[in-house]
């Protein structure tokens, strides 16, 4: 073994992992593309069968400003939205399941060409050849085996 790391994760910590997937990775920042994509055509075919039917009447000028200004609103809460989204779904799913979304605590090895995370829900090894990228900041390092999916290793548990 070359590392161990008693890994303690919080909700912040979870919290912290799903805005870098959404705001910082390929595969966040994509979704979030697509959202505002959508909330635009909708809000353009909005305004055409708003202009279709009241043609130019001052009530469809409100309604045409009106939707516009709610589809800027949208558009600039986007992004701090995933995150009242993200402590929802954390609420719900441990409502739902009984545990949190995310493993607490667990033990992460490192070897020579593998590292093995070990909780209470078993034991998973995974090669360094299957990992897909890598994020670190202030205050995580994620190690992403997929677009989506990481082991997530809080700055405090480098103390350990």
């Amino acid at each position: 073994m070359k590392f161990r790391f008693n890994v303690n994760m919080t909700p912040e910590d979870y919290l912290e992992f799903n805005r870098i997937v959404m705001s910082e990775m390929p595969a966040g920042k994509k979704l979030v593309k697509t959202e505002r994509i959508i909330i635009s055509v909708f809000t353009v075919l909005g305004v055409i069968l708003i202009m279709l039917n009241e043609a130019g009447s001052p009530s469809a000028l409100v309604a045409v400003v009106a939707l516009l200004l709610s589809a800027i609103l949208v558009q600039l809460l986007i992004t701090p939205g995933m995150k009242l989204f993200v402590k929802f779904n954390v609420k719900s799913l441990t409502k739902a399941q009984g545990k949190m979304p995310y493993t607490e605590h667990s033990v992460i090895e490192f070897y020579d060409d593998v590292f093995v995370e070990i909780s209470d829900d078993g034991k998973n090894e995974v090669k360094y050849s299957a990992i897909d990228n890598f994020y670190v900041n202030d205050k995580l390092v994620a190690i992403f085996i997929n677009k989506m999916l990481a082991y997530t290793i809080p700055v405090a548990s480098f103390e350990s």
